[in-house]
């Protein structure tokens, strides 16, 4: 068989026509395709409407330009929140707190901005894929709401003054075997930054019910009930003063009011300094003897160690811990030696500690010339314990010779007393314990104290003087 070669060239050629055809439809359906994809992309990166599948607060903007989901967004919530206030309540209080007062306000605009950018970042791939990625997965987007903070500080600053209670301790009188008490009552302190915080959360989270404020409650440090079954007398002492010495007498009528009905809770510990407050006269204290350096001289508040002594005493008979306190440095006349206290404002006190698992109550009791101290709690069952304080002189210290001076006023022999001689001891007290038979059943050293002797200086005339120095 003969091939004819210009029938195999022309097929040739022929099918090299029809790929090239088919190769130019193909690369003009692309670039059509193209163009097409193209003009569509365009037109939707040029797009100044909210794209499909955008949400705010859950109203559909897509289509929507930003002033009309603005006006959209407002009109939604106009409906759905219409309240211009909420109460505060605190127990039977109530305050109108208006929202504009505070400059709440629902912030539309940044919610709106935010939405708006969704699909309009990146380059142009990456718009175009979050496009069509929200037909399919819609993004909704949560107005938030914004207040004016140091507004509502400020609204809650005048509010707490109106809370804000110290309350009251439970009172408590005895007056010569005559109880009266009062009930405590609570306090309120109400705290602006954690109400601030309370309000906050509910306000934003577009919570417009009623608010109750948080407010402590403070418990009074003396209740009802620990004062109403204070009827047992611990112990009593007395000691008695001279009330024609009127400056004196007033002293120690006003010290024992300081002291009077002064509760003293489980474990705290009581000062004399401070209860009884400055010794000076804008405080009621008036000139008096006191002793200073073994001698009586006058100052301010003369008297209220006779008072401090007195409740010293108390304190020892009702088993209490003295935990300070000072001798004088001179025996006195109203108690044995080592039985007193001394105090001087503010270096040296008498305290002591309730040692007790109740409160007590110190009763002071100032009349015709005695000034009594009682010690009021609760006795334990079966407690009949007879408590009695005993001081022993263990040593006594011979004062040295008189000291002479020269007072030109006096005649011969006369003789006039500076400083009155004081012999020193040596005191231990014990405090003795004795059972409802009488019989001792405990003893104890409670202080050992030393008064050191008082050299004596006596005045005479100069011709005595000479006469002695001779001598």
């Amino acid at each position: 068989m003969r091939i004819n070669k210009k029938n195999i060239i022309g097929g040739v050629n022929n099918c090299r026509k029809k790929a090239r055809l088919f190769i130019s439809a193909i690369l003009i359906i692309t670039m059509a395709s193209a163009i097409v994809y193209y003009s569509a992309a365009c037109r939707k990166l040029s797009y100044e409407y909210f794209y499909e599948g955008v949400y705010i607060d859950g109203v559909n903007v897509a289509g929507l330009t930003k002033a009309g989901a603005f006006e959209k967004l407002e009109a939604d919530f106009k409906n759905n929140y219409r309240q211009s206030s909420v109460e505060l309540i605190s127990d039977n209080s109530r305050w109108t707190l208006s929202l504009d007062s505070i400059n709440f306000r629902f912030d539309f605009q940044s919610s709106i901005d935010n939405a708006y950018r969704l699909g309009r970042t990146g380059n142009w791939v990456h718009r175009i894929s979050t496009i069509r990625s929200l037909a399919e997965k819609p993004v909704n987007f949560v107005v938030t709401a914004q207040y004016d903070k140091a507004r509502l500080y400020s609204i809650l600053s005048k509010i707490k003054k109106q809370i804000d209670f110290s309350g009251s301790n439970s009172t408590y009188e005895y007056n010569y075997g005559k109880i009266v008490y009062t009930k405590d009552i609570n306090g309120t302190k109400m705290d602006i930054e954690t109400n601030t915080r309370l309000i906050e959360a509910k306000l934003l989270n577009r919570d417009f019910s009623d608010i109750c404020l948080d407010v402590e409650v403070i418990r009074p440090m003396i209740a009802v009930g620990d004062v109403k079954e204070l009827k047992d007398v611990l112990s009593v002492f007395t000691t008695r003063f001279n009330s024609n010495n009127y400056s004196r007498a007033h002293n120690i009528e006003l010290a024992g009011n300081r002291i009077n009905n002064y509760l003293l809770l489980p474990g705290e510990e009581f000062s004399m300094d401070c209860a009884l407050g400055p010794r000076t006269s804008s405080n009621g204290y008036m000139q008096a003897p006191i002793i200073m350096r073994s001698q009586f001289v006058a100052g301010t508040g003369g008297g209220v160690c006779q008072v401090a002594t007195t409740l010293y005493n108390a304190v020892l008979l009702s088993c209490l811990e003295v935990t300070k306190r000072v001798h004088h440095s001179i025996p006195l006349g109203y108690v044995p030696p080592g039985q007193d206290a001394t105090i001087s404002e503010g270096y040296i006190d008498l305290k002591f500690k309730n040692n007790r698992d109740y409160t007590i109550c110190i009763v002071s009791e100032v009349k015709d010339g005695t000034v009594t101290v009682k010690i009021i709690g609760r006795k334990r069952a079966g407690e009949t314990v007879n408590t009695v304080l005993r001081p022993v002189v263990m040593e006594e210290y011979a004062p040295p010779e008189p000291e002479y001076v020269v007072d030109s006023s006096l005649a011969d022999q006369q003789v006039r007393i500076r400083v009155k001689e004081r012999k020193g001891l040596k005191v231990i007290l014990y405090r003795d314990s004795y059972n409802v038979q009488g019989a001792l059943t405990n003893s104890e050293i409670i202080s050992e104290d030393i008064y050191k002797p008082v050299r004596g200086q006596l005045a005479v005339n100069r011709k005595t003087f000479d006469s002695l120095r001779s001598n």
